[in-house]
Formats: structure tokens, sequence, C-alpha cells
């Protein structure tokens, strides 16, 4: 994803010499760190709005995204935890809530968590780390290596209104935002994490090609919304279903659980079995998949009939 960044990025710079109004010793330095290491998931979003105004020959707005690009500061490659920002008075809190409320189907307020309820969610996601350390250790190092962000943010009180759980969005690849105010423990906290990793898994593997072919305008029965989804959303269901189950089971036989996450985590294992079968059905019986897209479930169903009876 990097590399592809890079690549895009160095050629919107030779189309644009002359035109474009940007630093071009700093803009290069920012292009050799973003091949050699980590960066900012935020690099993603300030591409994608470059584009857009590049579509609409708008070049002072696409200068002034790519100078603001390259002063985002470097990551290293330890995982962040992060306080989302007031959206309504922070520029970079207002860009992570827009691209991570970005389904046009579903929009849902989010706002900064307080600090009790920040320092909560952390110490659930540092319990869960531990947790796949000891029951997990490849899962664990894989969502190191996928995440560079996690923002902790809130969603509304209205019980009539919208929430959410978890986001993650294409163009803040490496980031996810969390509902910080939460009651499901760290085994609910270790699935939150499977499951929007593997979101993020998903999208670094559809940046050469779409995983399904289907039109956005059919829609289908999702295992995991109450909503008709387009079959792309199924298709992300029902994977990140088989991971969430494949973390679960991990935990399980690592018999490490006590006796009352050991109940929940049963729990979880048999309705994410039942959330995939749900969710595999549409894809198989709907699905207009591409080779990639194929490939890439065959893996999950592969593991869902192994690990269940």
């Amino acid at each position: 994803m990097r590399s592809r960044l890079a690549e895009s990025l160095r050629y919107i710079l030779a189309q644009g010499d002359g035109i474009l109004s940007i630093p071009h010793d700093r803009f290069q330095k920012f292009l050799t760190d973003l091949e050699t290491g980590p960066v900012s998931p935020l690099a993603f979003s300030f591409y994608n709005d470059v584009v857009l105004a590049i579509e609409e020959d708008d070049i002072e707005s696409a200068s002034g995204l790519l100078t603001e690009l390259t002063k985002l500061p470097p990551r290293n490659g330890r995982l962040q935890i992060l306080d989302l920002p007031d959206p309504n008075q922070d520029a970079i809190g207002a860009r992570y809530a827009r691209f991570l409320n970005e389904d046009p189907s579903i929009k849902f307020e989010i706002f900064p968590p307080t600090q009790e309820v920040a320092a909560k969610c952390r110490a659930q996601i540092r319990d869960a780390f531990a947790l796949l350390d000891q029951a997990d250790p490849e899962l664990a190092a894989e969502l190191r290596a996928l995440l560079r962000e996690i923002i902790l943010a809130a969603g509304t009180n209205d019980p009539k209104a919208l929430t959410f759980d978890g986001a993650s969005s294409f163009m803040l690849w490496g980031a996810v935002i969390l509902n910080a105010v939460r009651s499901d423990g760290t085994i609910g906290m270790v699935q939150m994490l499977a499951h929007e990793s593997a979101h993020n898994l998903l999208f670094g593997f559809s940046a050469d090609e779409a995983l399904v072919e289907n039109s956005p305008d059919e829609l289908f029965s999702s295992p995991l919304r109450k909503d008709p989804r387009p079959m792309d959303g199924i298709y992300h269901a029902t994977f990140v279903t088989a991971r969430m189950h494949r973390a679960v089971r991990q935990l399980l036989a690592s018999g490490i659980l006590d006796n009352a996450a050991k109940e929940k985590a049963e729990k979880d294992l048999a309705d994410n079995a039942r959330l995939f079968k749900q969710g595999i059905e549409t894809v198989q019986k709907f699905g207009k998949l591409s080779s990639l897209g194929e490939n890439v479930m065959r893996g999950a169903v592969e593991y869902m009939a192994s690990a269940t009876p």
C-alpha cells in the first residue's frame, strides 16, 4: 500500500511540475520515508483529497493538500492509541471523522471520548493484546503490522440515534476507530481488533483488484448489519466473522481463560460460526467474485470447514 501510494504521488509530482506549488525537498523526503517505513494513515486521506482536487482543476487546493501531507509526523513501528480530537474544533479530528464515516447509507455522530472512558478502553486493548500474545502470537503480530493507529472515540447517547462499535476506511489504511464506550470486556475487544484489522487486510488485498464485481446498487442481507448491504459489504462481513472465530477459538484452545471468560468465548464462537454460515451462503449464491476475491474467501471457507462441525 505504501509503495502504491508513493508511486502515484511521484506521478502527480511529475505531471504537476511547474503547476503545483509544493516544497519539493520536503516532498521528496516524505516519499523516501513513505517507501522505507510506516506513515500516518492520514496520508491516504490527503491523497484522496488531492486526486479529487486535481480532477476539479483546483490546483491551489491540491498544492495545499500536498504541502499538508509532507507535514505529517513520521510513525515508528509501534501501534499508537490516540484519542479522537474534537471534529468540531480540530481539522485532524474532522478528517478522521469524515473518512471513518464515509458510508452514505449510514451516518453516525462521532465525539471525543472522556478521559475516564478512554483510559478504560486503553486497558481493555492492553489486556486483549496480552491474551493474544499468549494464545495466538501470530495474529497478535499481524495486528501490530497492519495497524498504525487505534483512534478512540464515542458515539451518541441518544438511544434512538445510530451509533457504532468500530469503523475502518480504505482511505485511512492502517487506522481503525473504536467506540471507547464498551461493555463487552477483553474477549469482546479481542474480536473487535480481529474484526477491524481484517477490514484493513482486505483493503490492502484489493489495492490492485476488486474482490467482488457486483454492482454497488445490488443489496443483500448482511450477517452483521440489519440494513441491506452491497456485496462488497457482505463479503467483508463474512470474512471478518471467520477471523473473529479464529481469534476466539485460539483463546479457548490455549486454556488460559477463566470460567467466566470461557463461557463468553464459547457463546461468541457459536455466534461467529452462525454469522459466517449466513454470510457465505449469500456470497456463494449472489456474489460475483474476482479471482482474487475467490482466493481470499477460499481460505476463510476452508478454515471454517475445519473448525466447525
